[in-house]
């Protein structure tokens, strides 16, 4: 095999980790001798040709065995932003200009009505970008933010949920992010966490299986995300959160398996439905595992073993790789 450089420090040398992904597909799985990041082995096909039509829908969503309409999507995602948005609600402004790469079906977007001035979105899948046009009214960019000219920036903050660790380059994608943001502007990152618990202490491998997956093509931990985002002249907070439930990883711990859907592995957890006999003993036992939930939860977070790494930061001055945004 040519080993092409690693994304982040450059070196060449590396180790296959694994060999095989989600859904049987044969890809080695590769670990960077020098700096620990671990990524896929590169193919020549490029990721934006891959996203703009209708594979990748076809057998990765919030539901399991099923490809879901953007509608769907929206209608499962939605009620869960506001937990994104706490992590960075503090910088918000009512005057801000927020744009959002890799909006989806604009769920996000959707739950800052309200909260900024303006919202402009950037997704390449052609079908979630006309959804968010047309139900919400929001403007959104289908190429690639390497290369797109967005008339409303640059912007107060840039979010990017579970975008980074799909694009063939990630310094890249970074730079490119920090050309589109006003100088003292905030970036906000959501990625997959490597050190998840379940992968880290649980050690299921049936997780392992459906973690490592064709799409994502970079695994961050703490550490190489850190080392990226300096390299690509940012600095600011990282930080694990978990928020799967402790049913979701129960689930996973007994039978290997993923759970049917993004709602039950993340609403909060009832034991004891409501309604029937024995009501108090019904309450008691589900106020348990909610605080179960929020200990676990806690503990992970606490560790840095939550499902997720999110960061937020600002350009680091005078560095001229998260500058200005090129004129057109």
């Amino acid at each position: 095999m040519s080993a092409s450089p690693c994304k982040i420090c450059g070196s060449t040398r590396r180790a296959v980790i694994r060999d095989t992904l989600r859904h049987g597909i044969k890809r080695n799985v590769l670990l960077c001798g020098r700096c620990g990041f671990v990524f896929l082995e590169p193919k020549k096909k490029g990721a934006t040709g891959y996203y703009s039509g209708r594979e990748y829908r076809k057998m990765y969503g919030p539901t399991l065995k099923k490809a879901s309409t953007p509608k769907e999507i929206f209608d499962i995602y939605f009620p869960f932003q506001d937990r994104i948005i706490k992590e960075f609600k503090h910088v918000l402004r009512p005057g801000m200009n927020v744009l959002d790469v890799g909006c989806s079906t604009g769920h996000l977007l959707a739950a800052l009505k309200g909260k900024v001035k303006e919202r402009v979105g950037v997704e390449l899948n052609r079908d979630e970008a006309a959804f968010v046009r047309k139900t919400q009214g929001i403007k959104v960019y289908s190429e690639p933010i390497e290369t797109v000219d967005i008339k409303e920036g640059p912007f107060d903050l840039i979010t990017s949920a579970r975008v980074l660790e799909h694009v063939d380059d990630p310094l890249i994608f970074l730079r490119a992010l920090g050309r589109h943001l006003k100088p003292g502007g905030f970036i906000y990152l959501d990625v997959p966490n490597l050190d998840d618990a379940l992968l880290s202490i649980f050690a299921v491998e049936g997780y392992a299986d459906r973690y490592f997956r064709e799409p994502h093509l970079s695994y961050f931990s703490r550490t190489t995300l850190r080392r990226l985002l300096t390299k690509a002249g940012f600095a600011g907070t990282i930080k694990t959160v978990q928020r799967y439930n402790f049913e979701n990883a129960m689930h996973w711990i007994d039978t290997g398996k993923p759970q049917p859907n993004f709602t039950i592995g993340n609403r909060v957890p009832e034991i004891a439905p409501a309604g029937g006999a024995h009501a108090k003993a019904r309450a008691e036992l589900n106020s348990f595992i909610k605080h179960a939930d929020l200990s676990y939860k806690r503990i992970l977070q606490k560790h840095g073993l939550g499902e997720a790494l999110i960061f937020l930061g600002q350009p680091v001055r005078g560095r001229r790789s998260a500058g200005k945004r090129k004129s057109s």
